[in-house]
């Protein structure tokens, strides 16, 4: 089958014990069930012990937590089961991790799951470099099952080129939270359901070459106030369980909280102003951001437009991918509040913990 991998992804490598936010800590490790059979029939103490943290559902297996994290991920940051068999023995998630494999039926992507800080920090480079994510083609066989039930090629084909010419908006000038973008995927999405051919980018991007980091007051831009992230917040995101999956990012959700979400309870106008205060000093600090935010709805775009495959919705996507882009640059500016300057290395990390959360914030999107 023909694999379609994003370069990016040749350059990944597993740091281990020296990841500043492991994937074995804040997850449940999900089990396929040979692995979970195998498992089973393993010998000794360690197969004991295996049977132990061995959880069966109805219709899935995964490993039992303790405090949060995987029980076999050692005191030294390492996995035990790696140790002690080899990568091949390990769960099929664990080995993939931070790799997305999405089978379509008619060829496979490749690309990388930002939530590891290894892959945040390979993305950033990109970023600096104002390098394109290319995508490397070859023909291979694959492993992993087909993740659709949609066999319409020809609108497969078409969502293809709507990806291409919506990243080719946000390269060629258009802010990521422009509301032209909405107005492409409304369009484009109107245009598939009558057999029409595609929007033209150009009637979208002219208009949003001069844009200010924070957007503007008038409707062009898709903003969201302090209200409208404490929904967002509380109806999904925030947890206090976070304490215990990730430390940093229930610190950061508190601290909006105290500042922000109890604040604008009694003045929402002084919240938001506070809010843009905070979000202009970050702007400050990391003169690189405006290019780092519309580079990472990019990359939503190279990793999840294909969603629409199943759903049909061009909007809901989009959207999701602005406000999550949004609620990043939240964070970043809660983490650096305090700050004089940030890091690379920081900014990495923090998109790590956020990418791991932020599927949430699209279960929130579905209750307003």
């Amino acid at each position: 089958m023909q694999i379609r991998r994003l370069s990016i992804c040749n350059q990944f490598k597993c740091i281990g014990a020296a990841c500043p936010a492991n994937c074995c800590q804040g997850w449940k490790i999900p089990l396929d069930y040979d692995t979970y059979i195998k498992y089973l029939q393993e010998k000794g103490f360690f197969g004991t012990k295996l049977r132990v943290f061995l959880r069966r559902n109805e219709d899935t297996a995964e490993f039992r937590s303790v405090l949060g994290r995987c029980p076999f991920w050692g005191s030294d940051h390492l996995c035990e089961i790696q140790k002690k068999h080899g990568i091949e023995y390990m769960p099929a998630v664990c080995v993939q991790f931070p790799r997305q494999l999405y089978n379509l039926g008619f060829f496979c992507e490749e690309t990388l799951y930002l939530a590891c800080p290894e892959a945040a920090r390979f993305f950033l480079q990109y970023v600096e470099a104002d390098g394109p994510f290319d995508c490397i083609v070859m023909e291979s066989e694959v492993s992993y099952e087909v993740n659709t039930t949609n066999d319409d090629e020809a609108f497969l084909n078409y969502l293809i080129k709507s990806r291409e010419e919506l990243a080719g908006m946000l390269r060629t000038g258009m802010d990521f939270s422009s509301m032209a973008i909405l107005t492409y995927g409304q369009e484009a999405q109107n245009a598939c359901l009558a057999g029409a051919a595609l929007p033209s980018p150009v009637n979208y991007s002219e208009e949003c070459y001069q844009t200010s980091p924070l957007g503007c007051v008038g409707g062009e831009y898709y903003q969201i106030n302090v209200r409208e992230i404490n929904q967002l917040l509380f109806d999904g995101f925030y947890h206090p369980n976070l304490r215990v999956t990730s430390n940093l990012l229930y610190k950061l959700c508190k601290r909006y909280i105290r500042e922000f979400a109890m604040l604008s309870r009694i003045n929402p106008q002084a919240a938001d102003k506070k809010l843009s205060a905070l979000q202009k000093g970050l702007y400050q600090k990391v003169p690189s951001l405006g290019k780092i935010l519309n580079r990472y709805f990019e990359y939503y775009l190279l990793t999840n437009f294909l969603d629409i495959y199943e759903d049909y919705c061009f909007t809901k996507c989009l959207r999701f991918g602005i406000v999550k882009t949004k609620m990043l640059l939240l964070f970043l500016a809660l983490y650096a509040e305090r700050k004089d300057s940030m890091e690379m290395a920081e900014i990495a990390k923090i998109i790590a913990i956020y990418e791991r959360r932020a599927p949430h914030i699209k279960d929130a999107l579905s209750k307003k």
